[in-house]
């Protein structure tokens, strides 16, 4: 609950940027709950002279109503206007923070957590954190407004007015009785619409393994499953919500029965006017919704503390591990890497323990083994997208912990087995790793990457608009166009997760010599499946048990290492 509370005050800070604003929506809340009492007190007046029939007063007074209700329009108008311009403003903040702190995460927070969780935040969450000062500030004016007219009704007769401060309160503990179930019910709606969410998201980026599986029947029968209990969450928060609602209207109905019954007998005694017994009884119902107020400020912070929670556990990395750079700055890079008595464990197993190896640079190096022995592994703790448990990565002999992120970035590239290629020219794909870089720059590393005659021969060439996730392209395609990417990055080390492995052989050819040219100049490390791609290689790593049980090239591999021998011939 204090964690909750502490999450709502870090939303404050947020309101607090723009003070001004804020102040606004406050000031015209109050204003509209000041203006609109005048309304009741005045109807009330014109009433009395409709007994007496005083027709100059009756046209006074509603000349009166009509321009006070004319400045009431305008007030919310400015009102609607400021806090929705304040809505934008946190809102677009929100978003920021958490895109910003998402790209400071651990590679493992990734692989951990399904994407729909990340989505379901950035979207729901954050806009209904963005609206909560919206809702708060009209409801609050309308206790302020309903307040003042319970203290008008205990000005016009006593007696009602203490039956309408405990009719309010009656009713408001049925609500909290309410709340209390709704709350419970909307928690367990949250979180399984939020598994939902991340199920369709899995879909759509999996149709085409899908499709190519002949998945659909089981796809469909567990999204069916997943959907139905969300339908069925959110039809029992919805039920619990209106089936309160409904028992408290009933109660209502009977405590407005005897309300009359006491304004007849006050008549009937002298002691309340007709008039102002009317305006009481129009404006009663009203009044009552100041527990509707009360409640669903509640609701509203109820909801608010758990997506404040679920947007700030991402910003201030409370549920998540942040990528942790040093601040060392470090100038040409030469690409030596060096791992020291490396422990890393991934979900409490024990992946590597007390791996020791050496990178020399400008060479081309390989990493192979079978699946599972963290060959990938190897090339996220390089690049900094997982931390050692203890022991040291170097590069240069400077412990990758101590270098800043500028210097990890701007020296490190990746291609992984399935890079993402992003709703984009292809030209402008390629130019996101060097946004200085010329066209002239982006056909040379186009060329050296096999992929230049392919984006020629389309239609708009470079211009071509590729889809979401390079939809349009192959999945070879894909890679060269990656590979190209990290060329004209211009880094000292780039790492190849499997990066061939969807290329034709000819293909494939190219890309080798490619590579082979790149390590003049370059330290390239590949983690490869298909041994054929890597027998160039000037040093090549086995990795069995978890371990680098050998090293050596290709002949000498093949000579001395049992495991690696096995692993050629299968692949053979």
């Amino acid at each position: 609950m204090k964690k909750d509370s502490k999450n709502l005050i870090e939303l404050l800070k947020y309101y607090k940027k723009y003070k001004f604003l804020s102040i606004g929506v406050i000031i015209l809340s109050l204003a509209y709950a000041g203006i609109s009492l005048l309304s009741p007190i005045y109807e009330g007046k014109m009433l009395g002279f409709f007994e007496d029939f005083d027709k100059t007063n009756i046209i006074k007074i509603a000349l009166f109503l009509l321009i006070l209700r004319i400045i009431i329009e305008i007030v919310t108008n400015l009102w609607s206007r400021v806090v929705l311009k304040l809505n934008g403003k946190v809102n677009f903040d929100l978003k920021r923070d958490m895109l910003e702190s998402l790209t400071n995460f651990e590679v493992k927070n990734f692989d951990n957590t399904n994407s729909g969780i990340f989505i379901s935040r950035l979207n729901k969450d954050t806009t209904e954190l963005s609206e909560l000062f919206d809702y708060i500030t009209d409801d609050l004016s309308g206790i302020i407004l309903n307040v003042s007219f319970i203290v008008y009704v205990l000005y016009l007769n006593a007696y009602l007015g203490i039956f309408l401060i405990l009719n309010i309160i009656l009713v408001y503990m049925l609500t909290s009785k309410k709340l209390f179930y709704y709350k419970r019910v909307k928690k367990d709606y949250k979180e399984k619409d939020e598994k939902t969410v991340g199920l369709y998201t899995d879909i759509i980026r999996g149709i085409r393994e899908i499709k190519n599986l002949n998945l659909k029947e089981i796809v469909l029968k567990e999204t069916n499953a997943k959907q139905l209990e969300t339908i069925k969450a959110e039809i029992k928060t919805t039920h619990t919500r209106r089936t309160w609602n409904r028992w408290i209207a009933v109660f209502q109905h009977i405590l407005d029965f005897i309300f009359v019954l006491l304004s007849i007998h006050f008549i009937m005694n002298n002691t309340l006017q007709v008039s102002s017994f009317l305006i009481i009884f129009l404006y009663k119902n009203k009044v009552l919704n100041l527990i509707n107020y009360i409640s669903e400020i509640r609701e509203k912070l109820a909801d608010g503390k758990v997506s404040s929670s679920r947007v700030f556990d991402i910003i201030t990395y409370k549920s998540f591990v942040k990528e942790n750079f040093g601040t060392l700055k470090v100038n040409n890079i030469k690409g030596n890497i060096e791992f020291k008595n490396v422990d890393f464990q991934y979900n409490s197993n024990k992946l590597f323990e007390n791996l020791n190896f050496k990178i020399e640079p400008n060479k081309m190096i390989a990493i192979v083994g079978k699946s599972g022995e963290g060959k990938s592994t190897i090339l996220k703790l390089i690049s900094k997208g997982y931390s050692v448990d203890s022991g040291k990565v170097l590069i240069d002999n400077y412990n990758i912990n101590d270098l800043s992120e500028k210097t990890i970035k701007d020296n490190i590239s990746i291609v992984s087995q399935s890079p993402y290629i992003f709703n984009l020219s292809i030209k402008d794909n390629i130019k996101l790793a060097n946004p200085d870089t010329t066209d002239e720059e982006i056909i040379d590393v186009c060329k050296k990457a096999q992929i230049h005659d392919v984006i020629e021969s389309m239609e708009d060439g470079y211009d071509t608009l590729v889809g979401e996730n390079g939809v349009i392209l192959s999945g070879g395609q894909k890679q060269r166009i990656a590979i190209a990417r990290a060329l004209i990055k211009k880094s000292k080390i780039i790492l190849l997760d499997e990066a061939t492995s969807s290329l034709d052989n000819s293909n494939q050819e190219k890309i080798k010599n490619v590579i082979k040219e790149l390590s003049k100049d370059h330290t390239v490390i590949i983690v490869a499946h298909r041994l054929s791609t890597i027998v160039d290689a000037d040093n090549i790593f086995v990795v069995d048990k978890h371990k680098i049980c050998a090293s050596g090239t290709h002949i000498e591999l093949m000579n001395n290492c049992e495991e690696y021998k096995n692993l050629y011939e299968i692949e053979e």
